[in-house]
């Protein structure tokens, strides 16, 4: 899906007119409305506000399936009326049965939907049991697919609203308190969406005419539209006098805040000669060290004939002058400065999720050759991170080393995806009878010219990366999770696994002989039957008894910066010293290509929070001062891009929220 701008963009001025006219001056009559317009200096930031801190809790009650004897019946409740009548309706004949059942569980299923996110978005959905359940475990069960809504308690009763997501797959126990309680779990990536949950722009409390709503949609739509089915579509849609949709284009998708604030630097007013004036004195500000980040932001926001500009910054001395010039070229999916960014990702730790992010958003080939060259490097964050920018720009690589697990294709692999729930009734008898035909989880064997490392992921994916083919499991070994045990005596050339399965005669012993090869190892358990779960134990036992070939890490991943806010988002030289001055980052972009779990302790990897600054903080259209443009005016645009926001007007505010009784986060 690729994002264009008209080629003439001197052309916006008759548009923005014509819009203006056809619009009219709103609710407060053509004085106030005139007083209002934009000034020939203003951007879309002096206008509107992007916000973008909202969400969607959103909740359902599931069933879980495949547990050992653990599970159970809970008292009557609406919990449990809301899960059999969702049973009933999918054609499942004495849902009852289920629950009264030792292999299946009732739960309530909790989950957030951030704004922003779209169908294509996976997030972990955590998990509890009802009240006064008589369930002892989760460990080892498969969540069945739930719908997901929002419920609203009112009245004395329980209210939920319309379908919103979708939730399922294999349940990882325990919480950040406990990581071991089988009371409580999570579905790694289990989440998704069901529709697009676009952004808004909000015009500022005296901005608000339907003339500066269509002025402001045009301006955006002339830089961010997409040709489909031979309509130009662009990225806003003017609602009301007050608030536009505003969505995200692909090549923004994993670095979210970026667009934002190049939307704010969008100029209002644009000409020939205003663009020549621009981009002159903003080319200078680029090779300027201390101006560089919001310089490079602003000829981005220019588009693609700023590319010869963006390039002399390559050419720089100084290493952070030709980051922010890579970085803007690879938004522009202009490939010169792929070099660059990808000695960024090595050398400054700083700024290498943002030139990570960059490389996943380009298209041409150079991209993905650099990433794969990164897979090589020794530090952990350099190659994962390279990992998971090359699958973000195609699932498909070989490079990537995805195996499969189950040899089993199945009937469908190949299908859409398509609504889970209709097929309930059919997994609920099947499920018992035979394994599942899909993947418990993904396992990807890279090849890569480093050194050997294991890599597991505890948020948002069910992955094991092995770095390196052939790594041989050391022996003497004994390892054992659930009824599964390894075992293999000094100098042993293979590994003994075997399974106690419970029979109508007693247990019998199920054995099989495997190599000791790591990715072997790993496909031969989750055959017998070992969820995710399951295997992560089992690696991380090895490594604590010193049987793998090199270290494990976990979610081990580049970190957002401050420093990078401050320098290329917000134009100062120095972040704020004080921690009160610093707040999480909305971690839009790191919620789908970067994103570390923080529920359980990470193995050998730092626990770092993605940071923004505080909005108290923020100048006006981050652009520092400048002798060669009017000093900055006090901004309040990079407030929503901080993940905060002021109420928005009546009109704006999305639909009431139906908040229920149970909630959970990403």
């Amino acid at each position: 899906m690729r994002w264009t701008i008209p080629g003439r963009s001197w052309a916006l001025g008759a548009a923005v007119a014509l819009a203006a006219a056809a619009a009219g001056a709103g609710p407060f009559g053509k004085k106030d409305a005139d007083k209002a317009a934009p000034a020939i200096d203003e951007s879309v930031g002096d206008l509107a506000d992007v916000f973008q801190g909202g969400e969607v809790a959103v909740e359902g009650v599931g069933l879980v399936s495949n547990l050992d004897g653990t599970g159970g019946d809970s008292p009557e409740s609406w919990y449990r009326k809301q899960l059999l009548d969702e049973m009933s309706k999918a054609g499942v004949e004495r849902p009852a049965a289920f629950l009264e059942n030792k292999s299946f569980a009732a739960v309530i299923v909790r989950m957030k939907i951030p704004t922003g996110a779209s169908p294509r978005d996976r997030f972990d959905v955590e998990l509890e049991l009802p009240p006064a359940s008589s369930v002892k475990s989760l460990a080892g069960g498969f969540l069945m697919p739930t719908r997901l809504r929002e419920v609203l308690q009112a009245g004395g009763g329980v209210h939920t609203g319309s379908d919103l997501a979708l939730a399922g797959g294999p349940i990882m126990i325990g919480d950040a308190q406990d990581p071991l309680n089988g009371k409580v779990g999570r579905v790694l990536g289990g989440g998704r969406a069901k529709k697009e949950h676009p952004y808004q722009l909000l015009l500022k409390s005296d901005r608000r005419f339907v003339r500066n709503a269509a002025m402001v949609e045009a301006v955006v739509n002339a830089r961010f539209n997409k040709n489909e089915h031979g309509q130009k579509k662009g990225a806003a849609t003017a609602k009301t006098d007050s608030y536009l949709e505003l969505r995200v284009p692909e090549i923004y998708h994993q670095n979210q805040e970026r667009y934002f604030r190049v939307v704010q630097l969008l100029p209002m007013v644009d000409t020939p000669e205003l663009r020549r004036g621009r981009v002159e004195s903003t080319a200078r500000q680029l090779l300027d060290p201390k101006t560089s980040g919001v310089a490079a932001l602003k000829l981005e926001a220019l588009g693609p004939s700023t590319v010869d500009r963006l390039s002399a910054g390559l050419e720089s001395d100084d290493a952070d002058v030709r980051f922010f010039a890579a970085e803007a070229l690879a938004y522009l999916n202009e490939p010169a400065g792929v070099d660059a960014l990808g000695e960024t990702a090595v050398k400054q730790p700083k700024y290498r999720a943002y030139a990570l992010a960059a490389l996943a958003a380009m298209e041409d080939f150079s991209a993905r050759a650099r990433l794969r060259r990164l897979m090589d490097e020794s530090d952990i964050e350099v190659r994962y991170g390279a990992f998971n920018a090359l699958r973000t720009l195609d699932p498909t690589d070989a490079m990537l080393g995805q195996v499969r697990i189950l040899d089993d294709p199945g009937p469908g692999d190949d299908e859409e995806e398509s609504d889970p729930i209709d097929g309930m009734a059919l997994a609920l008898a099947v499920r018992s009878r035979r394994p599942r035909v899909e993947d418990p989880f993904a396992l990807y064997v890279v090849e890569s010219d480093g050194p050997p490392v294991v890599h597991v992921s505890r948020s948002r994916r069910s992955e094991i990366v092995l770095f390196g083919r052939g790594q041989n499991l050391e022996t003497p070994l004994v390892l054992g999770q659930g009824d599964i045990l390894l075992n293999a005596a000094d100098h042993d050339d293979t590994v003994d696994i075997s399974k106690i399965v419970p029979t109508q005669y007693g247990n019998r012993d199920e054995k099989i002989h495997c190599s000791l090869d790591l990715g072997e190892v790993i496909r031969a358990v989750a055959r017998l039957g070992a969820t995710y779960p399951d295997v992560v134990a089992i690696v991380e036992a090895a490594d604590r008894q010193k049987n793998l070939p090199g270290p494990l890490f976990v979610d081990s991943v580049p970190q957002a910066n401050v420093e990078y806010l401050s320098k290329a988002i917000l134009g100062r030289d120095e972040p704020p010293k004080a921690d009160a001055e610093v707040k999480q980052a909305s971690g839009s972009f790191l919620r789908r290509l970067f994103t570390r779990g923080r529920s359980e302790p990470a193995s050998e990897a730092a626990d770092s929070k993605p940071a923004a600054l505080n909005p108290d903080d923020l100048k006006a259209n981050g652009e520092p001062p400048d002798d060669l443009e009017p000093p900055a005016k006090k901004d309040e645009a990079l407030l929503k891009t901080a993940g905060e926001a002021p109420a928005p007007p009546a009109e704006a505010k999305r639909r009431p929220r139906l908040l229920g009784a149970f909630r959970r986060g990403e």
